[in-house]
């Protein structure tokens, strides 16, 4: 009997003992996004488990029950994150940032292409949600068969038989052979549902921007001269990059100049926008930055609570 006792007395031991990775407070996350970010972060920059449940702490007050999805909640969490972290723990935060020397402010600029093939596909679930079975399979059958249309001229460009200028040519009259194929599958009714739809979203969307916007200025303690330099900025910088726009499309510039003048507009922005707030204000953006990118690799997991926690180390933090 007492060969059975000792070896559950030792596991009771380690279960109860102080700074046991079984008992971290990563259980209480109900996400496995927030789950993947937890263990990046704390892994990334070698948290004990002590400021481990601290940063679960921040997540949980304010991601939890769906909360990680609502306006703002990278701006909450980095400005918590700006007291609680150590220096040497922010420098490894953004290290990968420094050495990319990606802009704090402005999403990604290789993500163009990835955005639109989204939108492309955000339209085509519009259109699907108003079909019957019928016109369904009408439907998949006509994407079907541009999608091979599409594919070869891919193809062509990949294997250098065709330019891309001249791919361009080709595609624009079959995406536009596409959607009157589309419109055409479609009743009145149905495309009166897709436009209220497309325009419900886009409602939507404003407000989600607009919420977020609204924490941001709250977390930051934005000035109300810094909030309208702010969009003086960008709106100036939106109207300069729509007329390259406009000269790259009428041919008046050439691609290479366009890249380059486009990528100068963002950067002399970047600069304008980093000089507009305090040090102490640049390093909350710098964090909600870091996360952010973060963040953006752990979209597709949402909802379900993780099983159990992964075990963690590394040197000590001013947390623990």
């Amino acid at each position: 009997m007492k060969k059975i006792l000792l070896p559950i007395s030792m596991f009771l031991f380690l279960v109860v003992g102080c700074d046991n990775p079984m008992l971290s407070k990563s259980t209480d996350l109900d996400s496995e996004e927030l789950q993947a970010l937890s263990y990046e972060l704390s892994s990334e920059l070698g948290l004990n488990q002590s400021s481990t449940d601290g940063l679960n702490d921040i997540l949980k007050r304010h991601g939890r029950k769906g909360k990680h999805s609502e306006p703002g909640f990278l701006w909450k969490v980095a400005g918590e994150l700006a007291d609680s972290l150590t220096d040497e723990e922010k420098a490894m935060l953004f290290e990968k940032m420094d050495e990319k020397d990606i802009f704090l402010f402005g999403g990604n600029n290789k993500r163009g292409s990835k955005n639109k093939k989204s939108k492309q596909k955000n339209s085509f679930n519009g259109i699907i949600k108003v079909l019957t079975e019928d016109q369904k399979v009408i439907f998949k059958e006509i994407l079907s068969s541009y999608k091979e249309k599409f594919k070869a001229i891919h193809s062509q460009v990949k294997d250098g038989t065709m330019s891309k200028d001249d791919a361009k040519i080709q595609l624009k009259p079959l995406r536009e052979a596409m959607k009157a194929e589309i419109d055409a599958l479609l009743t009145d009714d149905q495309k009166i549902l897709v436009e209220q739809n497309q325009v419900d979203k886009k409602a939507k969307r404003q407000a989600y921007k607009d919420s977020s916007k609204a924490v941001k200025v709250d977390v930051l303690d934005m000035t109300s001269d810094q909030v309208a330099t702010y969009e003086l900025i960008n709106e100036e910088t939106r109207d300069a990059s729509k007329t390259l726009f406009l000269q790259s499309k009428n041919g008046e510039i050439d691609r290479e100049s366009f890249r380059a003048a486009l990528k100068n507009l963002f950067s002399s922005r970047n600069e304008k926008l980093e000089a507009l707030f305090t040090a102490g204000q640049l390093e909350i953006i710098k964090i909600h930055k870091a996360l952010e990118l973060r963040m953006q690799k752990h979209k597709g997991q949402k909802g379900k609570k993780s099983g159990g926690s992964k075990k963690r180390g590394g040197r000590k933090s001013k947390n623990g």
